[in-house]
């Protein structure tokens, strides 16, 4: 599962990679067998130190934690801040260490739940030179009908620098991925403050378009109202101005009637004048006759007397 530290070991996200939350440095190809063996590692910000957490030296091909050869304790970090990176290092005695046996081994950061959090690249421990069971020939890359001899050792070194360089590869893949993550994330968080933003401007403008609604709809109903009562109004001055000229007709004929009958009283008046006058006429010729009567009666009782 570790070995060469391929790409289907590492995360697109170092925040999420086991394997690069504990980064081992300094790696050598091969140790001396029961010689005293140094490992630096940097425990990265993603990872938050436990005493009980361990460095253990494990046989390429380990499945669990518990596959290992030797471990030491991580020593927890002086003055450690949270969330930075710190540098920490561990020595394996020598009669800890594995024997020459072919092998490869590589180092494993274990936390205390354990969970492998980091794994270097593999090593060899080694005394003598090669055998000729360990020797092979293979063809050299840059021209097939020359064959190179080397070292299975070599042979496996060779890979794992490939791997390595694949690993950095990766790595700096990670990185530069990281950091379009933090990009966009940030861009997200402008984006989501921008959109709640014109979240909350398109709720206010909602609540205006609804009270302007309301108030078109009032003042639409304002308007029917003083439409019909227009409408009243125009039939009402319609209705007078028919009355006002029917009264005018009414009034022109009475005023007709009233010329007639002011020429009727002309002649009832003229006519009262000869009346009046006749009438007096006659009274003047009634008083003078009684006047007459009485003289005669006057006339014949003195006659009479005498």
């Amino acid at each position: 599962m570790a070995l060469l530290l391929d790409g289907t070991l590492l995360s697109r996200n170092m925040d999420t990679s086991n394997f690069a939350h504990v980064i081992f440095q300094n790696v050598g190809k091969s140790y001396l067998p029961h010689a005293a063996l140094e490992c630096q590692y940097t425990l990265t910000q993603f990872i938050k130190p436990h005493p009980k957490d361990w460095v253990g030296i494990f046989k390429v091909g380990w499945s669990t934690a518990r596959d290992y050869y030797t471990f030491l304790w991580s020593p927890l970090p002086e003055n450690y801040v949270e969330g930075t990176a710190v540098n920490r290092a561990v020595v394996f005695q020598g009669y800890y260490v594995p024997n020459d046996d072919g092998e490869f081994y590589q180092f494993c950061y274990v936390t205390h739940k354990g969970e492998i959090r980091g794994a270097s690249t593999p090593f060899q421990f080694r005394a003598n030179s090669p055998s000729e069971d360990e020797l092979l020939t293979v063809e050299d890359e840059c021209n097939s009908d020359i064959l190179v001899v080397t070292t299975k050792a070599g042979l496996l070194e060779q890979k794992v620098e490939e791997a390595q360089r694949e690993k950095d590869e990766l790595l700096e893949n990670m990185a530069f991925i990281q950091r379009e993550k933090e990009q966009l994330e940030a861009e997200r968080d402008v984006l989501q403050k921008e959109f709640e933003q014109e979240k909350e401007i398109c709720a206010q403008l909602r609540g205006e378009v609804q009270e302007l609604l309301h108030s078109s709809q009032a003042l639409q109903e304002e308007k029917e109202e003083v439409k019909r009562r227009l409408e009243e109004a125009t039939a009402r001055i319609v209705q007078l101005e028919e009355d006002l000229i029917g009264v005018t007709q009414k009034g022109l004929q009475k005023e007709t009637e009233l010329d007639s009958l002011k020429d009727r009283l002309k002649k009832v008046a003229v006519e009262k004048e000869a009346l009046e006058s006749h009438l007096k006429n006659e009274r003047d010729e009634k008083e003078l006759y009684k006047v007459m009567c009485n003289y005669f009666r006057s006339v014949a009782s003195i006659s009479t007397f005498r």
